[in-house]
């Protein structure tokens, strides 16, 4: 038996936590079920030891944190589809939640289903209700909902929010699958590399000690990395470990997020594709907002919520304050070279015929097509760089080994 560390969310949708001693992880799954809760991090403890009803964390071991706490995209698609579907039907919406929660299977998705239906059945609004988890549902899920509340047209907004788990589905298994090859050719590259820092290396270097050869630049350069691989190996780790932890601290600042996204934007191809990306995403919601009749500048406040890099946002904030200054969109965004001119010209025809909405709608679906034309190209992009950087490093390893081998033979001649 061990003393297990649980948080789990209750059938009120609030978070709970507590000890209890059990056989294994299963059995608390179990319990926790049983009782209405649906368990998030499931943490086994080394001595057991508890105070005032907390753990003692230093004798604790994370074990499955998150193993329960996700909603798949998959889930969320299905999700929409369905309360769209039976809205449309003319289905009530607590109606549908009731009908939702008896299919779900997740216990996470089926506890916050359950939750939302509780509210509704009290009197709270929709996206009020779900925007108590916004683990799982965001921002932009939130604002949708509501507008879909405001405008009468819910189901719309359900179809859409499918839409956008589907497209975002797309995108992220097409840029998987043309990423895959390079990934498994960079693994074996580095697994390679450190095999021959490791155990080849080090036999040269016994050789070319006893030679008493002057050794070149570059096999100086690979005996120190290979030292640094055979002795160092703990504190490399160690310092990888500081790394991410002063990474992960300063992604609290602004400023370095700023500069993050904004280095990102300017790698070839991936740079340009984020922002196809987005701007497709921020087009599409544009749209939606406008045909629901929201007024511009709200419409521009919701719609930057589908942005997730910080220096794109910043770009709409500048053209949502020129708007708010009495500035026309098209020229507000002719400011940014983000913006190519055709977008731009179809904007402007949008506002001056009372079409924006429209236009909206179609840069959105130039921008996917862009998106689906880069993606299909990205593999084809990224091998040939894979093959010169293949290239150099076998090259320079070459260099690094034969060119002290080449003096020793001078030498003996």
């Amino acid at each position: 038996m061990a003393n297990f560390k649980f948080e789990a969310i209750d059938n009120k949708g609030r978070t709970v936590s507590g000890i209890r001693e059990s056989a294994g992880v299963d059995e608390i799954e179990e319990w926790l079920l049983n009782n209405g809760m649906s368990p998030i991090d499931i943490i086994v403890t080394k001595d057991g030891r508890t105070m005032g009803g907390q753990l003692d964390a230093a004798g604790s071991t994370p074990l499955f944190k998150g193993r329960f706490s996700k909603i798949t995209i998959d889930e969320k698609i299905v999700l929409c589809r369905q309360i769209a579907t039976m809205i449309n039907a003319g289905v009530a919406v607590l109606q549908a939640l009731e009908i939702i929660t008896m299919q779900t299977t997740n216990p996470v998705l089926k506890t916050i289903i359950q939750q939302v239906a509780d509210d509704i059945e009290s009197g709270d609004n929709l996206s009020d209700s779900f925007a108590k988890f916004p683990r799982h549902f965001d921002t932009l899920f939130q604002n949708i909902i509501k507008v879909g509340e405001e405008s009468g047209g819910l189901g719309i907004s359900f179809e859409y929010l499918s839409q956008v788990f589907e497209s975002e589905k797309e995108v992220t298994e097409k840029i998987k699958a043309a990423t895959r090859y390079p990934k498994i050719v960079m693994t074996s590259i580095v697994g390679a590399v450190t095999f021959l820092m490791i155990f080849v290396v080090p036999k040269f270097m016994t050789m070319f000690k006893n030679s008493k050869v002057e050794l070149p630049l570059p096999t100086k350069i690979l005996i120190w990395v290979s030292n640094a691989f055979t002795n160092y190996s703990i504190l490399l780790l160690g310092l990888l470990i500081v790394v991410a932890a002063a990474y992960h601290m300063a992604l609290k600042s602004k400023d370095f997020v700023r500069l993050k996204d904004g280095l990102f934007l300017k790698i070839p191809v991936m740079g340009a594709l984020t922002i196809k990306v987005y701007m497709a995403r921020f087009c599409r919601v544009f749209a939606l907002l406008s045909k629901s009749g929201v007024d511009i500048i709200k419409t521009l406040d919701l719609s930057v919520t589908s942005i997730n890099n910080l220096v794109i946002r910043e770009i709409v904030d500048e053209v949502k304050v020129d708007v708010k200054d009495g500035r026309d969109l098209y020229d507000s965004m002719a400011k940014h070279p983000m913006f190519p001119p055709m977008v731009v010209q179809m904007v402007s025809i949008g506002e001056k015929s009372g079409t924006l909405s429209v236009m909206m709608d179609k840069v959105a679906d130039f921008y996917d097509s862009e998106t689906r034309y880069s993606i299909d190209n990205l593999s084809s992009l990224i091998e040939p760089i894979l093959l010169v950087v293949m290239g150099v490093i076998v090259g320079l390893l070459a260099l690094a080994i034969y060119m002290p081998m080449w003096n020793m033979m001078k030498v003996m001649k």
